[in-house]
């Protein structure tokens, strides 16, 4: 199974990594709930074997996914 985490900061302003989900699509969809829910600042969504998703792809993807 592969690993996807969130890394982000919360609004204590503690940098913090979400716990592993098993898909790319799942940790944009956690990077979302973050972002609108908690206010987070998303820093960048790591991946299997060192794979990255940048700061901008993701807020890309959770602005135009915002109320899925």
């Amino acid at each position: 199974m592969s690993e996807w985490k969130v890394f982000y900061r919360d609004g204590l302003d503690q940098d913090r990594i979400s716990s592993s989900v098993s898909s790319k699509e799942a940790a944009l969809a956690q990077a979302r709930n973050l972002h609108r829910d908690r206010r987070a600042e998303i820093y960048k969504i790591e991946g299997p074997a060192g794979g990255i998703v940048a700061k901008d792809e993701v807020m890309r993807w959770v602005s135009a996914h915002k109320w899925s």
